[in-house]
């Protein structure tokens, strides 16, 4: 009975508890997809032009610190990856891949570190890298195996990271501009449907 009073039949009621699980699955797995370290577009936004103004960067070491970065980020599973990504952000800093946001080293490291463990494969090619005073702006592509959900994902991706330095070389900035949903999400299984399904609603 709906909160009308109408009976309902026991075909709608299937429905609707399937419906109700899906969502639940759904915001669930977004939940543990998305980290600790997600925001909501707003404050993302918000956080984002903050620490533009906080984090001026230095153009001193730029040419040192984007050939750090490129040799960083090049193999995510390399064995020596938290100790390359400790020397490679100062001690404070913005971090943003569109999956987690970090301001402090150590839970970066420990992210990292766990994204590398989590991947099979991993490559990053930078292709370009465009400078604009203490701004750099680097656009590349990047292919990974991993498992997510029991499911073997392969991913190939395109993207932009914006960059600032400081007078050492170390990144004080780093805000990815990169489609995760594609990428990522949209590989698992149930979440996928609904991410294919709404890209194809917007084309």
């Amino acid at each position: 009975m709906d909160t009308t009073g109408r009976i309902i039949a026991p075909m709608n009621q299937r429905r609707i508890i399937q419906r109700c699980a899906v969502a639940a699955i759904l915001l669930a797995a977004t939940a543990a997809c998305a980290g600790s370290g997600s925001m909501t577009d707003k404050k993302t936004v918000e956080a984002y032009h903050e620490a533009l103004e906080q984090n001026p960067g230095h153009t001193a070491s730029i040419d040192q610190g984007v050939a750090t970065f490129r040799q960083t980020f090049a193999d995510l599973t390399r064995e020596d990856l938290a100790g390359r990504i400790g020397e490679l952000y100062a001690d404070t800093f913005y971090f943003n891949d569109t999956v987690h946001i970090a301001r402090k080293r150590s839970e970066l490291v420990d992210y990292m570190a766990r994204t590398g463990e989590s991947l099979e494969q991993n490559r990053v090619e930078v292709h370009k890298v465009i400078h604009d005073g203490a701004d750099v702006y680097l656009r590349w592509e990047m292919t990974f195996i991993t498992r997510a959900v029991g499911k073997r994902v392969e991913s190939h991706s395109i993207g932009m990271t914006h960059l600032r330095f400081d007078e050492n070389g170390q990144i004080v900035l780093h805000q990815d501009f990169w489609d995760s949903a594609s990428a990522i999400y949209a590989h698992l299984p149930m979440v996928g449907f609904f991410v294919r399904r709404a890209q194809r609603a917007m084309q």
